[in-house]
This record gives structure tokens, C-alpha cells and sequence, in this order.
């Protein structure tokens, strides 16, 4: 058997010191856990403009890619999962929840806190380390 490995990316979007996390709505894969917002890498599409084109789909927004942050590798039992995070500086429009059942504004060191969804938790020990001097 073939195991697929599938790109995702997710966003650490940052507002006023604070990080947004989302909780998976009762729909989702692992739902009720929290997530940096973002989704699946369409063939052909950088990074960057997957993150875009899914906060867009999923929240409503139009957000200001900045740099790449740490990619973290999920085995599950058919798939690999690798997911990809990048530090989003800013966005414009309302967020407006589609896949999500509720979001919060984080202090950085308190996002370990928060019961994360596992291939999360390296990309926000990565953040602290760069960002959170």
C-alpha cells in the first residue's frame, strides 16, 4: 500500500502580541481541537498562495503572508501529513467562521495550554524559539 503524503499549510497570525488559534468544529477531522487556521496545498500552488486562497475560503480574510516558520510531519494510518507554517503579520476583512466553532486571541506562551491538534505543536514551539525572545 501506498502511503500519500498530503501538503497542508497553516497560519500563525499574529494581532497586538497575540496569536489566533481556532477550535475544529464537531464536522472536522480531530474535531474540538485547536488549530492554527489554514488547509490542504492545491497541485501547483506555492505555499504562500494555498494560505491565502484557504483563510480566504475559511475565514473571510485576505492575509499578509510573511516567512516560513517549520514543517511538522503527522503519520496516520493512509497518509502522511505534512504541515507547513508560516507567520501571517496582518489580515483585512471580518473573520467570519466556516470550519470552525469559535477562535481565540493567545498570548504566544500560552498557546501550549490550549489542547492543540498534535502536528500544531511543533510549529508553535518553532514560533516561540524564533519569535517570542
Amino acid at each position: 500500500m501506498t502511503i500519500r503524503t498530503i501538503d497542508v499549510v497553516a497560519a500563525l497570525i499574529e494581532r497586538e502580541g497575540k496569536l489566533l488559534l481556532a477550535r475544529r468544529d464537531a464536522s472536522s477531522d480531530q474535531a474540538g481541537l485547536w488549530e492554527f487556521p489554514g488547509g490542504k496545498v492545491e497541485t501547483g500552488e506555492s505555499q504562500p498562495c494555498a494560505l491565502v486562497r484557504e483563510l480566504q475560503e475559511e475565514m473571510g480574510i485576505t492575509a499578509t503572508v510573511e516567512e516560513f516558520i517549520a514543517t511538522s510531519q503527522l503519520q496516520q494510518p493512509a497518509r502522511l501529513i505534512r504541515l507547513h507554517g508560516w507567520r501571517v503579520s496582518g489580515f483585512t476583512g471580518t473573520i467570519t467562521l466556516q470550519c470552525h466553532s469559535e477562535i481565540r486571541w493567545v498570548a504566544p506562551a500560552d498557546v501550549l495550554s490550549f489542547d492543540l491538534a498534535p502536528a500544531d505543536i511543533p510549529l508553535i514551539e518553532a514560533y516561540l524559539t524564533k519569535f517570542a525572545a
